[in-house]
């Protein structure tokens, strides 16, 4: 009995250690493919760019807005004929994260970002969301499949205590 409990504890804790080098290759991949593309198209304003990171069967849900888009309504078509925007400000932007979840797949994450616009001769304004995504593996390349964000409890203190995208 006692060594059937004593085994049953060492394969009870080794357990998650085993599944630990996955679960970290996943995030890694997440970050390379997903998060930090994202970011820099977001704070470059490369729209195609930012498109690209979605997948084509996006689900955008703006929860305050109680408003569910899908990708033409999320996307709308961009004019090539559009004059550049003129940038007189500059947008910091960091995401961190309470719930990481994969199975190599699929991805369940969320957590708070927080935006800062610089602009000159303004004071920087920060803002903070809270969101909640669902990725998924598309051809070998991890896309956005579900985007949902509210601004509800998002605020400094909840950002900071929710853990940056390379802890993992």
């Amino acid at each position: 009995m006692k060594k059937l409990l004593l085994l049953s504890a060492i394969a009870l804790f080794s357990l998650p250690a085993k599944a630990q080098p996955d679960s970290l290759k996943w995030i890694k991949e997440i970050n390379e493919q997903v998060w930090k593309p994202f970011i820099a198209h977001l704070t470059s304003g490369n729209q195609e760019g930012f498109r690209n990171v979605h997948s084509k069967r996006v689900t955008r849900v703006e929860i305050d807005r109680k408003a569910v888009l899908d990708y033409e309504k999320y996307f709308p078509p961009i004019d090539p004929n559009a004059a550049p925007v003129k940038k007189n400000s500059k947008l910091i932007f960091g995401l961190r994260f309470d719930k990481r979840i994969s199975n190599g797949t699929r991805a369940w994450e969320t957590g708070y970002y927080k935006g800062t616009v610089m602009q000159e001769g303004k004071e920087p304004r920060s803002y903070y969301g809270r969101f909640f995504v669902v990725l998924e593996k598309e051809n070998g390349t991890w896309k956005i499949l579900v985007d949902a964000d509210t601004g509800k409890a998002a605020n400094e203190e909840n950002f900071n205590k929710a853990f940056p995208m390379e802890k993992n």
